[in-house]
């Protein structure tokens, strides 16, 4: 086993090991691709799961409800110790991609045995669901997705060559995304009826998602090259706690956080609320599909553009303007709350106005850690990414658990199939959430990229940087 990161490191003799140096497409690809691989059991356990819980094997919903915010907890925290790994790993074969390569197969065993629901009781079905679930999720899940993370900042500090990476690695995540939520559960029933077994048909479909999910995680691992060894070549294991107060002291952290943080709290309410609002305002669940199809393609689009704008104006000002375009998609659906065109305007607005911070989500964290060794001397990787994810979790935690409390305040029953049998205040919740509360995110992460000044002095920086690394 010692020797298989040797065998696989072949492709690494000879690289130009230039810590600015440019990235070559075919390693851009490899890191790419890795996050759909990653994305692909991501989506199932957070759109299918409650669904394979519930209506295949029979758990309540109170009790996956319960498996999942006991989970929340243990996430979070092994988030914090897995970027504290990171950033205290001195392997030969780098700070990140050797525990991709560790990760790969252990991480496709737990999504299969995740969907492995043993003959058991009602109870020892619940005690199933949450260790495995918390073995993917908590454990393996975060051990390779917090490496994948901050690998895509030690390929090169050029900050360019990261955006540009960052920007085809949102392309094909939401793509991954989209696909896998359109033709899983088609492609898991049909299998069902051929075979005559609905829950191996479950564990057929995601053991091929996994073996696929191996071989492009194990290409990322051959593939592409930590160039930053700035960390590297000083083997100091900085304290926890003062790597701790560099991270939460550092501007522009704090920035990426909070953006972070709100981008999550407008997905989760708006992916959540689309689909009541469809039923109970517009009347028409299949509106689900087409509204959202238009946001996620207007994303994508506006992402393909951010490399050739990106450098004229800027993160701070693209995510601003971006910020106002969704504010005024949400205007212009005020007009006529019930009109599908005027909805899908707001989608396609919605998607141009968010593809600015979608599409250098994961570069302002690397900012972020160039900014913080300028001020401080210190390179802390490892720790950043993973308490950017922590809030993301914390973000998407409280939220449906606010969204939940105020929807059952208002007396919600998601037994009733129409507005008519609601409560009144129920659809007034809903619509709230889908209408009015966006827009006050909207004008947060505006305030919030606002105070973002990295752009002007992002070269300066950078320069003073490099002279400090010559004269070390």
């Amino acid at each position: 086993m010692g020797r298989i990161p040797e065998l696989l490191n072949y492709k690494q003799k000879g690289k130009d090991m230039n810590e600015f140096a440019k990235v070559p497409p075919k390693e851009k690809l490899a890191y790419c691709f890795g996050d759909p691989a990653l994305t692909l059991m991501y989506t199932m356990t957070t759109t299918l799961l409650i669904y394979f819980y519930t209506n295949v094997v029979g758990i309540s919903a109170g009790s996956v409800g319960m498996i999942m915010l006991v989970s929340r907890v243990f996430d979070g925290v092994s988030d914090v110790i897995m970027g504290t790994i990171i950033d205290r790993t001195h392997s030969k074969y780098g700070k990140a991609r050797i525990w991709i390569l560790r990760l790969a197969v252990p991480y496709a065993l737990a999504a299969v045995f995740l969907f492995t629901m043993p003959g058991l009781g009602d109870m020892g079905k619940v005690i199933y669901a949450f260790v495995t679930y918390n073995i993917m999720n908590t454990v393996v899940y975060t051990a390779i997705s917090q490496p994948f993370h901050a690998l895509g900042s030690l390929m090169s500090r050029d900050r360019r060559e990261r955006d540009v990476i960052c920007n085809i690695r949102m392309i094909l995540s939401i793509t991954a995304s989209m696909v896998i939520t359109a033709f899983t559960l088609p492609l898991i029933n049909k299998l069902a009826v051929v075979i005559q077994n609905e829950q191996a048909a479950w564990i057929i479909v995601t053991a091929v998602y996994a073996a696929v999910s191996v071989f492009v995680l194990i290409n990322t691992y051959i593939t592409c090259t930590e160039r930053v060894q700035t960390a590297q070549k000083v083997k100091e294991n900085i304290p926890f706690l003062k790597a701790l107060k560099a991270t939460v002291t550092n501007p522009y952290f704090l920035i990426a956080l909070g953006l972070m943080l709100f981008y999550t709290v407008y997905q989760i309410i708006i992916g959540t609320d689309l689909t009541y609002y469809c039923q109970y305002v517009l009347n028409d669940v299949d509106l689900v599909m087409p509204l959202s199809a238009a946001e996620k393609i207007a994303t994508i689009a506006g992402i393909a553009l951010l490399p050739r704008i990106l450098p004229r104006f800027g993160k701070r000002s693209l995510i601003c303007a971006g910020c106002l375009v969704g504010i005024a998609g949400q205007l212009i659906f005020l007009l006529n709350i019930t009109s599908v065109p005027l909805g899908i305007v707001t989608c396609i607005m919605r998607g141009i106005g968010i593809a600015p911070f979608y599409g250098v989500q994961y570069s302002l964290p690397s900012d972020a850690i160039e900014y913080g060794h300028w001020k401080t001397g210190m390179r802390i990787e490892g720790l950043m990414f993973s308490s950017m994810s922590m809030g993301q979790k914390a973000g998407s935690g409280f939220t449906s658990a606010i969204m939940g409390a105020v929807l059952s305040m208002a007396a919600f029953d998601g037994l009733k199939a129409t507005a008519a049998e609601q409560a009144p205040a129920a659809i007034e919740a809903i619509k709230s959430f889908y209408l009015y509360v966006p827009i006050g995110i909207w004008l947060i992460m505006f305030l919030i990229a606002a105070c973002y000044r990295l752009d002007r002095k992002y070269d300066r920086m950078m320069g003073e940087l490099m002279a400090r690394d010559q004269e070390a």
